[in-house]
């Protein structure tokens, strides 16, 4: 496959799943079941493929019946842990102790509105008359098809259940002495009605961990929990989708396909791929789903994008660092395509959404489902949820709901956008009803700031942090009492007018409300874009800069280039004397950056407005020394050729929070920052040149009181641990000189990031480094000197301890209860593990590959809960399991390319079979 063609059409969404275990041995069904279960497209074999309206609308997914005394510190919190973990909203009643003698109304609410009920039927269950009670209405709403009754039982005969013998006679012997006959009878038909019910003994499960790992895999399956608890319309029409789309997904478990969801924008296909995403994520061993892929392609290149993929489906956040003790992975991914065949187990499925059908012609993607728009009636459910919160329109609102969703023409985002009675009259005398004078309407009915704020986002900060945006746009505001106007009120009045909306602290903008916005800065200044707002398209910005146009002013506020396209830009001398207004200027590449596309025969000249500027290559010495940076929030010249920042005179830095001049070679002066009182970040990695860092600088760092990051990998020339403000929380330090971290780190009170690795010289941090609460991911790789395992924090989840020279990992180690991953591969001189690692619940990932000398396989608590284990290399010689017991022992390395932990150990030849 093409991967530049690939990526720089695809609109949103690239799913990429790797096969999990759908065909293993099942003590409950069989695998060919389950697959049907997953994929069937009749409404009956499958939940999720009934229409909503003929569905209940459910509280809760699971509500979970047990006998407190018996089950409720072990088993039932494990089960209750599993469930929420997986998604799945359950009802556990705590309040046993103090119950009576009758259940409550509420309780009985909640059973009625749950989709399933699990009864752990446990030796004392029947003992209970609250028990039976809750069992008696249970079995009720089982008849009425209100719910489904998934028996559990624990440590009892179902015969026992069925016919009311052993402990279960005992107890009803002592109902029987009660008055109430015909309740006693209730219960005794209740229970009998759960002993015919098949269910899960716990007696054929040697662990409990997999007993509830397979039965809360079960419930997912027959949950969909994206359609059984969705209540905000999100899901509306998605029945009719899924019984085109599941049939694709499902022929033949054993190959790797292709998907292809085609429509055009607005129209759905992301909240298609997202459900998928969601209804198959359980039934495979990873999974990504990725949006944005042409911007992120365009922003970042393929490399990033390839390194995102793999670390969502390995789980591993940096997958640079990883990779490169990973021989196996460079093996197996040396001179693949991006998305060839290769990469992926049998079953796999990838799922790519695009507005363009070429994108899946032209790459052999033969099985393409055309996404088209709502019915009628699905778009006015889904209207009526978002307008009036509830399933359809009151009659008085019915004929206004009906010409909306009319005018609207079926597409999601559009009617999920806010509308009001008087502006319907604009959409009727649009003439052409077009999604983008439908959305239109929307942005009319903002404010002027609002506007201003949508279009920056949509244009220029389209999936960036807010807090960056918000600290850029602060300064754009300003009140005419020059009072800087705070934009955070506006940007949440965006996203509750579903203009713009907010993921993992990013905002974002639906690249149809983009499309508007451009087409809204364009408008009617096609023939004179220096008239415009903001530009970002080459022939535009070409234009305006090498245009002599005499005196006319520019009113551009904003310049976004991309430079990877590879045309340069002459900049006419003097062109930005013009720009008064400009606030925000940023030329950048995503490809290599090792000259400058732009020529310009002097420098940036006095700008008095401009916030944000970041030129990628800027191929001068330094700034101008009449560069106004006064209202400057952010600098970013990385990869430049400037040796000083900024020439004259101290500049005023009071508003730049963020300096970045990474792989600036030419450097050779630590830029001065006494004046940069609201600094937050600073990045001066592999800048080769320079080859000194005064320590009056670097006290300068010490005043900064909203100093969060400091990135100074690669300066190879820094001797002494930084002495920096107490604020940091993250400190990039790979690749320096620094030989002692001193004892007066425990100042760094909110540290949460460390990284040391490749520090040649570094010996063993100070005891005191346990103090610091909040730090959670150290790297000490590549670094021999350190002979002793850090005396970290209970809070630690990231240790990076390959090849070092420790010998020993201390018994404490089973103290890190948040510890997931332990990278030790290349400790030559480590023997074992001390027993108390078996009380790290939280494990994951375990690399002791090169370990020589460890011969004992180490005593984890979790099995079959690791998702990577490596011990290649090292020198044990005894099974981790009893393979006797025909138990699977646990994936190494990748959970998607199938791998063992036995193999190519030290002294073996034995391979174990791969389950794919």
């Amino acid at each position: 496959m093409a991967l530049t063609f690939l990526l720089g059409v695809f609109s949103f969404i690239v799913f990429c799943l790797g096969l999990r275990r759908l065909l293993h041995s099942d003590k409950r069904k069989n695998p060919t079941h389950l697959l049907h279960h997953v994929t069937s497209t009749t409404a009956d074999a499958s939940p999720s493929l009934q229409s909503p309206s003929s569905r209940p609308l459910w509280k809760y997914d699971v509500f979970l019946s047990f006998r407190g005394t018996d089950v409720r510190k072990g088993f039932l919190s494990h089960l209750y842990k599993a469930l929420t973990d997986n998604g799945i909203h359950t009802f556990r009643d705590d309040t046993e102790l103090q119950r009576g003698n009758f259940i409550s109304p509420a309780l009985l609410g909640a059973i009625e509105q749950s989709r399933f009920a699990v009864v752990v039927l446990s030796e004392n269950y029947a003992t209970s008359r609250w028990c039976l009670q809750e069992l008696v209405h249970i079995t009720k709403c089982v008849k009425k098809k209100q719910m489904e009754l998934i028996p559990v039982f624990f440590g009892v005969d179902p015969s026992h259940v069925k016919r009311q013998s052993g402990n279960f006679a005992k107890a009803f012997a002592e109902h029987d002495k009660r008055p109430n006959k015909d309740a006693v009878e209730s219960w005794r038909k209740a229970m009998a009605t759960v002993g015919f019910i098949s269910g899960w003994d716990s007696r054929n499960w040697n662990e409990e961990s997999k007993l509830i790992e397979e039965l809360v895999q079960d419930l997912s399956e027959r949950l969909f929990s994206p359609v059984s608890t969705s209540d905000n319309g999100e899901w509306i029409g998605m029945s009719t989708h899924m019984r085109s789309i599941y049939p694709l997904m499902r022929e033949d478990p054993n190959d790797v396909r292709m998907v292809g969801i085609w429509g055009m924008g607005g129209i759905g296909k992301t909240t298609i791929a997202k459900y998928i995403y969601k209804a198959f994520l359980n039934k495979f061993d990873g999974a990504c789903l990725l949006e944005n892929v042409k911007r992120d392609f365009k922003r970042h290149g393929p490399s990033h994008l390839r390194e995102k993929i793999l670390s969502e489906i390995f789980r591993k956040k940096d997958m640079n660092t990883w990779n490169k003790d990973s021989d196996v992975m460079k093996q197996r991914l040396q001179g693949k395509k991006f998305f060839s065949s290769h990469w992926f187990g049998p079953g796999s499925r990838i799922v790519i959404t695009t507005r363009d059908r070429r994108v899946l012609d032209q790459h052999d993607v033969e099985r393409i489902y055309e996404v088209k728009p709502l019915r009628t009636t699905q778009a006015l459910q889904l209207f009526s949820k978002h307008a009036f919160k509830q399933p359809r329109p009151s009659e008085d609102y019915r004929e206004l709901s009906l010409d909306v969703v009319e005018q609207l023409g079926g597409l999601p985002l559009a009617i999920q956008l806010e509308f009001w009675e008087d502006k319907l009259d604009l959409l009727r005398n649009n003439g052409d009803n077009s999604v983008f004078k439908a959305l239109k309407v929307s942005y009319e009915a903002l404010d002027e700031i609002e506007k201003k704020i949508f279009l920056y986002v949509a244009v220029c900060f389209n999936g960036v942090y807010m807090d960056r945006v918000r600290k850029v746009l602060d300064l754009c505001f300003v009140s005419s009492r020059r009072r800087v106007l705070p934009t955070r009120p506006s940007i949440v009045a965006l996203m509750e007018k579903c203009m713009i909306s907010l993921s993992k602290k990013r905002l974002w903008v639906h690249d149809l409300l983009q499309d508007m916005a451009e087409d809204i800065v364009c408008e009617g200044k096609d023939e004179r874009p220096w008239k415009r707002l903001m530009l970002w398209d080459f022939e535009d910005i070409n234009h305006v800069f090498s245009t002599n146009m005499g005196d006319e002013a520019i009113d551009v506020e904003s310049i976004f280039l991309d430079m990877s396209e590879g045309n340069e830009l002459s900049i006419t001398p003097g062109i930005f004397k013009k720009m008064p207004n400009l606030k925000l200027l940023k030329f950048y590449t995503n490809s290599s950056v090792e000259e400058s596309r732009t020529r310009m025969l002097d420098g940036l000249e006095y700008l008095p407005t401009l916030r944000y500027l970041r030129w990628d290559a800027y191929h001068l010495k330094s700034l101008p020394s009449q560069f106004c940076t006064s209202f400057l929030v952010e600098l970013n010249l990385s990869h430049s050729s400037i040796e000083t920042v900024w020439s004259g005179s101290q500049q005023d830095l009071g508003n730049l929070r963020s300096l970045n001049l990474i792989r600036c070679k030419h450097l050779n002066e630590f830029p001065d920052l006494s004046k940069a009182t609201n600094l937050e970040s600073l990045k001066l990695s592999n800048c080769d040149n320079l080859v000194e860092i005064p320590g009056s600088s670097l006290r300068q760092l010490n005043k900064l009181v909203h100093f969060k990051s400091l990135h100074l990998d690669g300066c190879s020339s820094l001797e002494e641990f930084p002495f920096i403000s107490v604020t940091v929380e993250k400190l990039l330090l790979n690749k320096t000189s620094i030989q002692q971290v001193p004892p007066s780190i425990e100042r760094l009170t909110r540290l949460k990031d460390i990284h040391l690795s490749d520090c040649k010289k570094l010996m063993n941090l100070p005891d005191c480094i346990k103090n610091l609460k909040f730090l959670n991911d150290l790297g000490l790789a590549n670094c021999p000197n350190v002979t002793s395992f850090p005396q970290v924090g209970t809070n630690i989840r990231w240790l990076n301890l390959n090849k070092t020279s420790i010998q020993e990992v201390p018994s404490t180690i089973g103290d890190k209860s948040e510890l997931r991953f332990l990278n030790m591969s290349g400790c030559e001189k480590l023997v074992s593990l001390p027993p108390t690692v078996k009380k790290l619940q939280q494990l994951k990932y375990l690399y002791l590959r090169g370990c020589v000398n460890v011969t004992e396989s180490p005593n984890l608590a979790g099995g079959n809960t690791m998702k990577a284990l490596d011990l290649h290399g090292t020198s044990i010689t005894e099974e981790l399991v009893d393979s006797n017991k025909g138990e699977e022992p646990p994936q190494c390395e990748v959970p998607v390319i199938r791998r063992f932990f036995m193999k190519n150990v030290r002294g073996r030849s034995k391979k174990r079979k791969s389950n794919r």
